[in-house]
């Protein structure tokens, strides 16, 4: 699944030295993130083409030119939710993989970031073991060294002076 959230948000200035708010948003992916930046403009023109194809849910409003830290904070907060709202969508649209730079990303993927097999199951094996652990030896599992036990005795028996190889 794909997660994303708009923890801050902070002014940049142009080369004509105008300033501009810029909204920063994390992507989480299968366990990993990545952060963008995207400016309220940005936003806006990914509704407009979203609003052709889909029913979008409500995009927060642009407020003239006002700096005030409220009215940003508000916004981002409102950005989030839209965005939020969009991921939960099945499939997601590709306008918002594209805008949060996932553009390759299946955009029907299966909520379990491991990934689901046919048959419904919801993880993967880690560790298989094979019938022979000694596929390339001549030798018979028995004339094979018993590590287990020696390790085992080596634990125990290590703190003893005396050779304690002798007890194997």
């Amino acid at each position: 699944m794909i997660y994303a959230f708009i923890p801050s948000f902070h002014q940049k200035q142009n080369e004509r030295g105008r300033q501009y708010t810029v909204f920063c948003i994390e992507v989480f992916v299968t366990g990993k993130c990545h952060k963008i930046e995207r400016r309220y403009r940005a936003f806006h023109s990914m509704h407009k083409q979203l609003k052709k194809i889909i029913q979008t849910p409500e995009f927060p409003p642009k407020r003239v030119r006002n700096w005030n830290s409220k009215v940003l904070e508000q916004r981002r907060k409102g950005l989030e939710n839209y965005i939020q709202e969009l991921l939960k969508m099945k499939p997601i649209p590709k306008e918002l993989l594209s805008f949060l730079s996932l553009s390759a990303v299946d955009s029907g993927r299966s909520s379990n970031p491991i990934g689901n097999t046919e048959s419904g199951h919801s993880h993967q094996p880690i560790l298989t073991f094979v019938s022979n652990p000694y596929p390339e030896t001549n030798e018979t599992p028995d004339s094979l060294p018993n590590v287990v036990v020696k390790g085992t005795i080596m634990g125990l028996y290590s703190h003893v002076t005396e050779n304690y190889e002798n007890l194997l």
